[in-house]
């Protein structure tokens, strides 16, 4: 591996950008090139985006960064480290040792992609996602792919007052990597944030995403020259009228679009989902063009499309990132079980569901997270032998790679992997373990009902399969169903008409007509 100094960057660069071509959060920020030696994929520097994905130094696209020394900011605030959360796309500067794994940070910077009431709520059938409008943007929350901090999964409701972290995807939608509930939320007091294009521009009105932004009272001092202007991408600080359609802005700054901010001639490692693909040699990573033709994929039979969250590591000449590596960096094979066993030494965790067990391998972008709230910040050590787990793994080579895990309270043991076997109207195997299936409800991808010689005469080896042993686990499938082999959950169930769950605020004004997502 080649030494040389590095700037890490990693947030979805320097802004969500709404209706643009994607963004994660940050904003506002002057990046500076640091000095001294170190490993990396070449070039002079890296510029790179990607989530917080573990703590004990932080972790950052399979970097371990020691913080020590390095200037943190959230929000724009100087803070410490322990102002940072798992999940939180953020913006790194610093310098990557010659092992390609450990290095020193000199600048950690967050910025929040919305922060805003919850509109509406739109829930899946099977509970595993759920579409928010949050200011007007449209996000998915998944029960495992998210972090939850102040709150969870089913306990999300409308009118909280939350702040969102993650990358936008192919639809415009944001993928919440993060979801924090902040204090409760009070119509012209409490601090909303939103991105997005000035349009409508009217002295010190314009409209931000369909909101209408009064910015006469607003510090515009970070902007070019310290003047508003049409179709500048901005950041709006302030409170929300009761009428739910009105921003008071306290402060305004810029934002910029990936592609603008990734420098030439310098290394790249870049997070996010894959867009306008036309072939390995021709799609978008957040915007940025890419050419992955001649790049060293993990895993190596990787399926690159629209949608597939990936990271991609190597230099940007002329516009375009000429990939060096190409790592997938969600999986479609979960477990969630009981532990059975850690080994700290090899770093893997095996699961038992009644049938049979699975080892699941850990690496640095393995994300952890504990929703039992037993410790702040989880780490392999903390996991023990009894422990609940829900794991998202992806297959390299033999074995499985786990790109998250959450320690959750127990719950039914859940298996998705390809089908291996089965045995016609009798049983099926995923990873070495067979369920019997002969009293077990069936779905299609779509939740549709099926009957069970439905369900069988469409089976074939390597389909998508997901098997539901509710608890206590005997080994005998309770539910069984098809899923979409690409896609994350939530993709595919928003794409028709859901009923939605309003805010039930009596004391409040009737809520107006929905914005218009950006």
């Amino acid at each position: 591996m080649m030494n040389r100094a590095l700037l890490y960057l990693a947030v979805l660069l320097l802004a969500w950008l709404p209706g643009g071509c994607g963004g994660g959060a940050g904003g506002g920020i002057e990046l500076a090139s640091s000095g001294g030696s170190g490993g990396g994929i070449g070039g002079t520097g890296l510029t790179s985006s990607g989530t917080i994905d573990g703590f004990g130094s932080v972790f950052v696209n399979g970097i371990e960064f020691d913080t020590s020394g390095a200037e943190i900011l959230v929000d724009g605030q100087r803070v410490g480290e322990q102002a940072l959360g798992i999940g939180m796309v953020v913006l790194v500067v610093g310098e990557v040792n010659a092992d390609g794994t450990t290095g020193t940070a000199s600048r950690i910077v967050f910025d929040a992609a919305v922060r805003g009431p919850v509109q509406a709520i739109t829930r899946d059938q099977d509970g595993d996602s759920m579409l928010l409008q949050v200011l007007g943007l449209e996000v998915i929350v998944e029960r495992t792919g998210s972090v939850f901090e102040g709150l969870s999964y089913d306990g999300v409701q409308p009118g909280d007052l939350v702040e969102v972290s993650g990358f936008e995807n192919t639809q415009g939608r944001l993928r919440a990597t993060r979801i924090e509930k902040k204090e409760d939320f009070l119509p012209g007091v409490s601090v909303v944030q939103l991105k997005g294009v000035v349009d409508a521009l009217n002295g010190t009105d314009f409209t931000l995403g369909g909101f209408t932004v009064d910015a006469s009272g607003a510090d515009l001092s970070a902007l070019p020259d310290g003047v508003l202007a049409s179709a500048l991408r901005v950041e709006v600080t302030g409170t929300l009228d009761p009428d739910r359609a009105h921003i008071v802005a306290s402060r305004i700054t810029p934002q910029a679009a990936v592609a603008q901010v990734l420098p030439d001639d310098e290394d790249v490692s870049l997070q996010g989902f894959v867009a306008d693909f036309v072939s390995a040699a021709n799609f978008r990573v957040n915007g940025v063009v890419v050419d992955a033709s001649a790049a060293v994929l993990r895993p190596a039979d990787l399926v690159l499309g629209d949608g597939v969250l990936v990271e991609v590591e190597g230099s940007r000449s002329n516009g375009i990132l000429r990939a060096q590596r190409l790592e997938g960096r969600r999986g479609r094979v979960e477990i969630e079980a009981a532990v059975a066993s850690v080994d700290t030494a090899s770093r893997s965790v095996t699961l038992q569901l009644a049938a049979g067990t699975v080892t699941v391998e850990l690496d640095n972008r393995t994300l952890l997270e504990d929703d039992t709230d037993r410790v702040a910040r989880l780490k392999l050590a903390d996991i023990n032998s009894g422990d609940f787990l829900e794991i998202e793994a992806i297959r390299v080579g033999d074995s499985l790679l786990a790109t998250r895990i959450d320690r959750e309270r127990a719950d039914d043991d859940v298996l998705q992997a390809p089908l291996q076997a089965f045995v016609a109207g009798g049983s099926i195997t995923l990873l070495g373990i067979t369920f019997d299936t002969e009293n077990a409800e069936f779905q299609a991808e779509d939740d549709v009902p099926l009957s069970a010689g439905q369900f069988y005469s469409a089976l074939e080896p390597g389909l998508l399969v997901k098997v539901k042993d509710r608890r206590p686990a005997d080994g005998i499938a309770d539910e069984v169903e098809f899923e979409f082999e690409m896609g994350l959950d939530g993709d595919r169930e928003f794409e028709r008409d859901e009923e939605v769950d309003e805010p039930d605020e009596p004391d409040e004004p009737d809520e107006p007509d929905e914005p218009d997502s950006p």
